[in-house]
């Protein structure tokens, strides 16, 4: 199960290394920012960008990943998906944030549970802290490692911040520097 634990991070580096953006760009203050996806964050280097067409019934939209890494077991990202305006509005932030957490947990079941969640408030922004610890049968073989994330709403905007991966000094950096631009 290791050896999944390490293809997890393996492929999660390679979507990171995807298209370029030329609206990430870096800020005086060292973090960086994207003019499409409205938000800055102290990204520990330069992230890349991918975006992936996906579907929701008859309706189309792209989920769109910045995504950098230090070393395959350390990976920092961001996502944000634009929903149909239909779609989203008929359902609460609490919902949604349910409804991401649940998706979470379904792609990561094999390796991962769920260990808390709670509602928070950062830099203005309503949200959801969720935290995943890697399952008790693969830290009996050595592994490392867990989830942090936070779920935003802005509008019809859906943003997801996660690190992956054992303890690293710039995480709960990352993690708090999330924010819109104004």
């Amino acid at each position: 199960m290791a050896k999944r634990l390490i293809l997890i991070f393996t492929m999660l580096t390679f979507i990171s290394c995807g298209n370029e953006n030329d609206d990430i760009y870096k800020t005086k203050s060292g973090e960086f920012a994207s003019k499409s996806g409205n938000f800055i964050a102290a990204f520990p280097i330069k992230p890349g960008y991918t975006a992936i067409d996906n579907q929701i019934g008859l309706d189309k939209f792209q989920i769109h990943l910045f995504r950098t890494s230090l070393g395959p077991n350390k990976v920092f990202s961001i996502e944000y998906n634009d929903y149909p305006e239909y779609m989203i509005k008929s359902m609460t932030d609490e919902q949604i944030y349910s409804q991401g957490v649940t998706n979470f947990a379904n792609k990561m079941a094999d390796s991962f549970k769920l260990e808390f969640q709670e509602p928070i408030q950062q830099n203005g922004l309503k949200g959801l802290h969720f935290v995943f610890a890697l399952k008790k049968y693969l830290v009996d073989k050595g592994g490392k490692g867990y989830i942090a994330g936070k779920l935003f709403r802005n509008g019809n905007r859906v943003y997801i911040v996660t690190y992956i991966g054992e303890n690293d000094k710039n995480t709960d950096t990352f993690m708090e520097s999330f924010r819109l631009i104004k």
